[in-house]
């Protein structure tokens, strides 16, 4: 039986007498719902989607509302902490390493046996190419600095596979919820760390020796009726933090917001068509779907209301923009956990869950995030009963998707799963159909959602050619060439295959 439960905000000073089970519990944005303790698994729907592999990558959690943390090393691979709920009624914190193909290369326990631990831990990286972890709880026992309720961190070499808890703090807060948290690093590698303070977004830069921290939290108030939820920090181009969150205050100001938080706060802005009195609550159900774009802006993807629906499309929005763009294929009114990724050269990701398909759906924009390429949908994990969120990284070039997901088996959890999605090559030619009474020449052009891709490799008649920066490469047909259908292929690691068919007549 799975455990959907949202923690509290509220962090007791006594922390080990902190339960997700007993504690005020609420679901994300719903105002007035309770905790529930179970929920029927919804069945797995006929796809006819593509194969996909996926790899899971923890064990069951027993915890449906969870967000885990994911950082990219330099060596490519995936670093992804994740909370567990334990048969002995304690919570730990576990880690995961995925390579490519999506291939767990190892896991591992990080902390265990706590009284309450972050359900949205995040890892961010060391300004000496390590890895730390930022994250919220008690450890359970009575007179330790560790279990206070305030912000900690631990450090572990970029294997990401030996933590080392840190004998300090992130928070002069000893109040710091177990959903709701977010963290991100300053180019000099100071790590920030912020969370919801319910009519307030508060923050802290840097690690304190001290527990809690002897240095001021600071504070970003979104007004007395306010309802900070799923607040993500990045660091945008500029090297500034970065914070979007969803205001779920039931009043005009509820919606979408973003503000620069350092190295100087801004005025939040509010998202375009994002929320107000309408009536529904388009909240994210987990931390809002931000992220920093390598060629520059800061984006924001968001569910956008109806009358008559919670979700009825998805809109993609730059920061400082006076309009969004709505994302195609999420129309269908059913979409949820919308997610976002950073891919290399400006690329952005985005993908949802549409409920009534019981299919995940990604896109994917150009180079300059101007327009997007073709609506790939695809199955979710195997057997699935319930996905219950979604989260990505790009930032090496394939796309990782990791879904929180429930088997339809009998006495399965929610468990991480991952895949990788590669983007796709198109392979373009000056001329579909030739004579083989004279030579011609055919130029190729490959293109990654329509932005140019320089260093792949065309293969035609028998030779091969790299384009150019233009994306072009040029093949001559000479003169008697054998009739028929000639298939071109464009390939460059990292990348899908493209195809395209030359008739000789």
């Amino acid at each position: 039986m799975r455990r959907l439960v949202r923690p509290s905000r509220l962090a007791s000073p006594a922390l080990a007498a902190l339960s997700l089970t007993t504690a005020a519990l609420a679901l994300t944005g719903m105002s007035g719902s309770g905790a529930q303790a179970a929920v029927t698994a919804r069945p797995a729907t006929a796809s006819k989607s593509p194969a996909q592999k996926w790899t899971k990558i923890s064990a069951d959690t027993g915890l449906s509302i969870a967000s885990a943390g994911l950082l990219r090393t330099s060596d490519g691979r995936l670093h992804v902490a994740w909370p567990s709920f334990d048969k002995n009624g304690t919570y730990s914190l576990h880690y995961s390493t995925v390579g490519g193909k999506a291939k767990l290369l190892d896991t591992g326990t990080i902390f265990k046996d706590w009284g309450g631990i972050s359900a949205y831990p995040r890892l961010v990286a060391t300004a000496g190419g390590g890895i730390r972890l930022v994250f919220a709880g008690g450890n359970n026992q009575g007179g330790s600095p560790f279990n206070l309720g305030a912000m900690y961190t631990a450090t572990s070499s970029s294997a990401g596979t030996g933590w080392t808890l840190v004998n300090g703090s992130m928070s002069a807060s000893e109040h710091v919820p177990l959903t709701d948290t977010s963290a991100a690093t300053q180019t000099n590698g100071t790590p920030v760390a912020a969370w919801s303070a319910t009519t307030a977004l508060d923050y802290h830069i840097g690690v304190d020796g001290n527990i809690p921290s002897k240095g001021p939290d600071l504070s970003l108030g979104v007004g007395a009726d306010g309802d900070v939820t799923g607040p993500t920090l990045v660091r945008g181009s500029d090297g500034g933090i970065y914070a979007a969150w969803f205001n779920s205050s039931g009043t005009s100001s509820q919606g979408y917001w973003v503000a620069k938080l350092l190295p100087s706060p801004t005025a939040k802005v509010k998202a375009p068509s994002s929320g107000g009195t309408g009536g529904g609550n388009n909240q994210p159900g987990r931390s809002v779907a931000f992220a920093a774009r390598a060629g520059g802006g800061e984006y924001l993807a968001y569910c956008v209301l109806s009358k008559t629906r919670n979700c009825a499309h998805i809109d993609l929005w730059r920061d400082g923009t006076a309009k969004a763009v709505v994302v195609p294929g999420s129309g269908t009114g059913s979409a949820q956990y919308a997610a976002i990724a950073s891919g290399r050269d400006g690329h952005l990701w985005v993908l949802w869950y549409d409920e009534g398909l019981n299919k995940i759906r990604i896109v994917r924009t150009n180079a300059a995030a101007t327009r997007f390429g073709p609506v790939l949908t695809i199955a979710g994990p195997p057997k699935l009963g319930e996905l219950d969120g979604l989260q990505a990284e790009s930032s090496a070039g394939p796309l990782d998707v990791v879904a929180l997901a429930q088997q339809s088996a009998n006495g399965s959890t929610p468990a991480y799963w991952d895949t990788q999605v590669l983007p796709a090559l198109t392979i373009r030619a000056s001329k579909s159909s030739v004579s083989n009474g004279k030579a011609a020449t055919i130029t190729f052009t490959v293109t990654d959602t329509g932005s140019a891709v320089a260093g792949a490799t065309v293969k035609f008649l028998g030779t091969s050619a790299k384009t150019n920066a233009k994306g072009v490469a040029k093949f001559t047909v000479k003169k008697g060439t054998a009739r028929g259908s000639h298939v071109a292929t464009a390939t460059r690691n990292g990348y899908a295959p493209a195809r395209f068919t030359v008739k000789v007549t």
